[in-house]
């Protein structure tokens, strides 16, 4: 062999090498805006080339802040001024806690709450995260605002410290106390905060009235929890308000003030159950805890299409006058007319909880676009 004919098949082995690699990365390159295309959004939402944009920018603001409001970002990469006259009369500021598994689940409430709002109504939503929660689940939350309502706004927190902070606190895991540090994380702009478990909770009216409920001096106002008239352990006084923290307004401006994370942090091994968080939450801010009425975050007067839940009225504490039905008609006029139904008396997620609450879901899971990976991975949700 030449010298000539040497350094050409070198020269061909070399070009072969580098045509290999290239169709590697080409490939790959291919997988990965197919990927991000796929999982996040689709070519109706946005354009390739700005889902590539927007996903890469989401990541680095919230891996450089610890925070990231997507609207803006959107708007800078497609050059739209923000608007600088926002109604602040008419916008309700909803917070929420999510790990990466709860992603579809989450959307289902985000669905609903976007579509029973009225026209003037704006919402800002306000989610903390743990678990290393993705760039992808932000940005397929955020397909929302496109597919249900353009004027949403959606803001991301890392919320991670409370893997170490609250350990062991809720059962479930840091994304079930997320939620204690919220507060905290906001801007100053936003003094109340609306706070929702998903999954299991449809919004089905306005939140003008619940958001706008009068607070009077508490950090904290929801719907009667079990626990009014028992008595608390920490401060071992007796409940005569107790909140079940699915649904609840936060005065977000006295939270910060009293720094009531730090006691959550302080307190946390006095509670360890499924609602931990919330029996620490009641304790340590009794006196400051205010209720609303059960419509505004109403359990079903069924746990499934058989087996009714109804209390004993004749027990019920006299503290729940006014926020809780007292007999029977009234009882079952608010489960089937609520404001708010939070079904955790019979988890839609398993195939349970009453069917009429569960098909409204499903109606909330086509609107979200997840019928299918939502049926695939919770199959309950989809049960007729």
């Amino acid at each position: 062999m030449s010298k000539n004919e040497f350094n050409s098949l070198i020269l061909l082995k070399f070009s072969l090498i580098i045509i290999f690699h290239l169709l590697i990365y080409i490939n790959e390159s291919i997988d990965r805006h197919k990927k991000i295309n796929d999982n996040i959004i689709s070519l109706d939402d946005f354009s390739l080339n700005n889902s590539i944009l927007l996903a890469n920018k989401v990541k680095e603001i919230f891996m450089e802040k610890g925070k990231v409001n997507i609207n803006e970002i959107e708007r800078n990469i497609n050059n739209i001024k923000k608007q600088s006259n926002r109604n602040k009369i008419n916008e309700i500021n909803v917070g929420a806690q999510l790990d990466p598994n709860f992603t579809l689940p989450a959307m289902i409430t985000f669905a609903s709450i976007l579509d029973s709002q009225k026209y003037n109504t704006k919402i800002r939503f306000h989610i903390a995260v743990v678990l290393n929660f993705t760039v992808i689940d932000m940005l397929k939350i955020y397909t929302l605002r496109k597919k249900i309502r353009d004027d949403a706004e959606f803001n991301f927190y890392n919320a991670s410290v409370v893997e170490k902070d609250l350990s062991g606190l809720n059962l479930k895991g840091p994304g079930a106390v997320a939620k204690l540090l919220l507060p905290q994380l906001l801007p100053d702009d936003v003094e109340k905060l609306l706070v929702f478990d998903t999954g299991d909770l449809l919004v089905l009216r306005d939140l003008t009235e619940q958001y706008n409920w009068d607070m009077k001096d508490n950090l904290f106002v929801g719907v009667p929890g079990k626990r009014v008239g028992e008595k608390s352990l920490i401060t071992k006084q007796t409940y005569k308000n107790y909140i079940n923290i699915g649904s609840y307004l936060i005065n977000v401006k006295k939270a910060k003030s009293e720094n009531i994370y730090n006691k959550f942090v302080k307190y946390k091994n006095f509670y360890n159950s499924n609602i931990g968080d919330q029996d620490l939450l009641n304790d340590i801010s009794i006196g400051k805890v205010g209720m609303y009425p059960i419509k505004f975050g109403r359990h079903s007067p069924f746990v499934d299409d058989k087996t009714p839940s109804i209390p004993n009225f004749k027990y019920l504490s006299p503290f729940l006058n006014g926020y809780y039905p007292l007999n029977i008609t009234e009882y079952l006029q608010t489960g089937y007319t609520p404001n708010v139904i939070h079904q955790w008396n019979g988890k839609w997620s398993k195939g349970s909880g009453l069917t009429l609450f569960r098909r409204i879901a499903q109606y909330y899971i086509r609107y979200a676009g997840i019928w299918e990976e939502t049926c695939k991975k919770f199959p309950g949700y989809c049960i007729k």
